[in-house]
Parts: C-alpha cells; structure tokens; sequence
C-alpha cells in the first residue's frame, strides 16, 4: 500500500489517514484521537512524512491502541518514534507478530480515557473503543465495515467467528451515546452515528 499523504479532520479532536489495498481493494483507516492527557493511535499505519509531521504536531503521544491482533499494522513503528506502548485485548498476543506492551480486559479504561468493549463473535480479539468526549465516539475495527457507497455491513462470512453472537455483542453498542463512529476499513460517521447503527443492527438480513 502506498503510505497515505493526506490527515482529514473527523472531528475537532478526531484525525484520520488512510490507504487503499490494491489486492483486497479495500481501504485501510487510521486514527489519531486528541484527548486530554495526550494523542491516542488507533490501528496506526506509516503515512508519508508530511503527514507524519502532522501527527508530531497534535499533541503529546500517549498511547496506541489495536481493535484486534490483524490490525498491528505499523504499530511498532508508531512505538519507536513516539517513545509510547501498544494497547490490546487480552486475547490478541495469540495471533499478533508485534510485541504487545500491556493486554486489556473488557471494561477497563485505557489511556485518554478509552473505555475497551468486547465484541465476541466478531474475531477473537475484536474490541471497540468508546469516549464521551465531542458528544462520544465510538471507534471500530472489524466489528463492522462503512465502504464508501454501500453502507454499514458485517464483515463476509469466511472472516467472522460466529455471526449471531457478534450480532449479540454489536447490539451492546447501542446503549452507548455516540454521535460519531470510526472503522478500520469505511468511512466514518459523523452526527448521528448512533441512530445509524442501531437502524442497521434492527435489519433482519445484514
């Protein structure tokens, strides 16, 4: 994949970077959330220099984080430039090549004040990220994909572990107040985030 060359602002405290992947012919997203302690990343991948620069300049690194053991992506890169540990459930060190620094539980508050939610069923180490901060985003993995175009969708069937109980675990979500919603591969979705994903899960065929 060819590094990204362009940081979008999501938010006023929400920044994402991404490149397409010519052999699955999807896209890869990466964040950078802004919080009051310092900068999080979020399934980081090395873009250009340029934008490199650009996440120099948001703040204090203060942690990365992966939504599950596939999405280490340039992780240990992100590790050695900014002097900063990489975050993820406690049953991503299975399946991740990268070195995890500190393995979490559902539930417990990471840096930035990240709250961590286990999705079962999705992968075996597929979390979400929420906080309250801007009106409450709610970061993705593989959870669920937004391709530009097409809509919220599951992920196909040959990646994911058992579909109706990462249905069970997605539906979790919806108690949580959001207006803004990230993925590891779509774009997000900003304002009415919530209503959007609880219309989708409430579909009969998905």
């Amino acid at each position: 994949m060819k590094p990204a060359t362009t940081l979008r602002d999501i938010t006023k405290k929400l920044y994402n970077w991404s490149s397409f992947h010519d052999q699955w012919k999807v896209d890869f997203h990466s964040y950078a959330l802004k919080t009051a302690d310092g900068v999080v990343f979020i399934d980081p991948m090395t873009p250009s220099p340029a934008v490199v620069k650009e996440l120099d300049a948001l703040g204090e690194p203060l942690a990365i984080v992966l939504t599950n053991a596939h999405h280490e992506r340039d992780s240990d890169w992100f590790r050695k430039h900014y002097e900063i540990q990489i975050y993820a459930h406690e049953m991503a060190k299975s399946d991740c090549d990268t070195k995890i620094d500190l393995l979490v539980m559902d539930g417990e508050r990471l840096p930035g004040g990240l709250r961590t939610i286990y999705l079962a069923g999705v992968t075996t180490s597929e979390m979400a990220l929420f906080v309250k901060d801007g009106g409450g985003v709610l970061l993705l993995g593989d959870a669920l994909l937004n391709p530009s175009g097409k809509g919220l969708q599951m992920l196909p069937e040959q990646f994911i572990e058992d579909r109706k109980l990462a249905i069970q675990s997605l539906r979790k979500l919806v108690d949580l107040n959001f207006k803004t919603a990230t993925f590891a591969h779509g774009d997000p979705i900003v304002g009415d985030a919530k209503k959007k994903i609880a219309s989708f899960l409430k579909k009969p065929s998905r």
